[in-house]
């Protein structure tokens, strides 16, 4: 039976591999004996790691490279490599399956050393691509967007009361219920499709206890909505409303008088917050439905548009998309229900802290989304849903 030791000795061996290979087809070309050299001790290192998984798999969140679903940047001194290649080449995850042959990794290699523009093609046992917002199927042919059934959460102290179960319950050392912050999300969806200023969905403060779970509701609510008004699909709607509601998920596990003292914080304590999304991103790590862009998200809300923030950056560079969006409804909706509600902050100071930030902690454009919906915030908005991906 193989321990953890030797298996992140394997993955270890596999990644310096990968790093040497993709170096010597560069240096000397795919038929010099170094290059089949290393081609041939990368095939050895898969084999061995796909007799005992299904699929090897590589994936880049920001700086972080995860083999096998494990953070290996700091294991490894060959990750950053990899992870540097990955950027330059576009590629954000990278699947090896059994069967793979010495001559797809030999072009597999041969693409990620090139410094050109071209695509990085998979090969029958390698998929590359990237984490994008894809459709999905959603449903069956009797659920629409006009109602959940009987599986609804009706009213908006329904919905955070759920939420801080989940939460509550996650914190003591019960599994996540992925499946019931599924349901809010679709349950905000709903709402959204029936009435689309998400202004009209959000809660009100509710006292320091309820904080989290109310946060977490406003902002998935405002992402949802601006992804509904942008055309989004429904499956990108999903996704992202998850995202939102996880993105502060690493901070339940902080101590709980480090969060009411968060804005008065010096020295170590600092650090504590600075690495929240870290401690997120390990925890989501487990739960293999919660989609990709949440874990973008939890790793990445603290970035600015700017590329400065946390976590910090080796390079400066922007955030991916979702987690641009996630920020920018994060930092409304921490102006408008906790600083306005509670009468820290006068109600113009909402959008001129945001424009006063956009294009360094904010993206320019989402900033222009909120004030088209803060604008119109007690008005109905009306607008065509988007479509519905055909039933299975």
């Amino acid at each position: 039976m193989r321990t953890e030791g030797d298996w992140e000795a394997v993955a270890q061996a596999a990644v310096a591999e990968l790093a040497a290979g993709a170096t010597s087809l560069r240096l000397y070309g795919s038929s010099h004996p170094r290059a089949v050299l290393a081609v041939g001790r990368l095939v050895t290192q898969l084999e061995i790691m796909l007799a005992t998984e299904a699929e090897v798999s590589l994936v880049l969140l920001g700086d972080e490279l995860f083999v096998q679903g494990r953070p290996f940047s700091r294991l490894s001194p060959n990750a950053p490599v990899i992870a540097r290649r990955f950027r330059r080449r576009g590629v954000e995850h990278a699947i090896f399956r059994p069967g793979v042959t010495e001559a797809e990794l030999r072009l597999f290699l041969q693409d990620l050393a090139a410094t050109d523009d071209s695509v990085i093609e998979s090969r029958p046992h390698i998929q590359v691509g990237k984490v994008e917002l894809a459709e999905r199927e959603f449903g069956g042919p009797d659920e629409t967007r006009k109602g959940l059934g009987r599986h609804r959460l009706p009213t908006v102290r329904d919905r955070v009361s759920l939420i801080q179960e989940c939460f509550d319950e996650f914190v003591s050392g019960a599994a996540l219920r992925v499946g019931d912050l599924q349901l809010v999300a679709r349950t905000l969806l709903d709402g959204v499709g029936k009435e689309a200023n998400p202004m009209r969905h959000l809660a009100p403060w509710d006292g320091e206890e309820r904080w989290h779970a109310v946060h977490s509701h406003n902002v998935a609510t405002l992402t949802i909505g601006c992804t509904y008004l942008a055309g989004g699909d429904v499956a990108s709607c999903l996704d992202l409303g998850v995202a939102a509601l996880l993105h502060d998920i690493g901070k339940l596990f902080l101590p709980r008088d480090v969060l009411v003292r968060e804005a008065e914080l010096a020295g170590d304590e600092v650090e504590l917050i600075l690495d929240h999304p870290r401690v997120g991103l390990e925890k989501l790590l487990a739960y293999p439905q919660v989609p990709p862009l949440a874990l973008i998200a939890v790793c990445e809300h603290h970035l600015h548009f700017n590329g400065t923030g946390y976590p910090r950056l080796r390079r400066a560079r922007r955030p991916h998309p979702a987690a641009r969006l996630v920020t920018a409804v994060d930092t409304f909706d921490q102006l408008y229900t906790y600083r306005l509600a509670r009468h820290i902050i006068e109600e113009d100071a909402v959008m001129s802290w945001m424009e006063g930030r956009q294009g360094t902690v904010v993206d320019p454009a989402l900033v222009r989304a909120l004030r088209e919906i803060w604008e119109h915030r007690d008005q109905t908005i009306e607008t065509a849903p988007p479509p519905l991906p055909p039933p299975a």
